[in-house]
């Protein structure tokens, strides 16, 4: 079985190609989460990348690799994880398997409520 990720996995959900990028204003229009929702999961992914480096998966596999000697070039870039965040926030907002993950639950509850 091939590895989706999240962006593939929504996109699936959503009836589109899963290869499809999407604009954070794009996404704000086809889930209806607030814009700056959207903003404060990138911002937090972003800050993920350069405060704990070892959960950042890896380029070559998109492994979870804790082994800091395998440094930021052979990692997802903060680009790259900030969307990765975004769309792992989106998917388990919407269909409702946000309780598995700690990060973001304040965000979450803002927005539960539309799902």
């Amino acid at each position: 079985m091939t590895y989706k990720s999240y962006k593939q996995r929504l996109n699936i959900k959503l009836g589109l190609d899963e290869d499809t990028e999407h604009t954070l204003k794009e996404l704000k229009d086809i889930t209806g989460i607030p814009i700056k929702i959207l903003k404060e999961v990138e911002k937090r992914g972003k800050g993920a990348y350069n405060t704990n480096l070892g959960s950042v998966r890896l380029k070559e596999d998109y492994s979870k690799n804790d082994d800091l000697r395998k440094g930021k070039s052979k990692r997802l870039s903060a680009e790259q994880w900030s969307k990765a965040r975004t769309h792992s926030f989106i998917y388990k907002s919407i269909f409702q398997c946000m309780r598995y993950k700690k990060q973001d639950l304040d965000l979450y509850d803002m927005i539960k409520h539309m799902f």
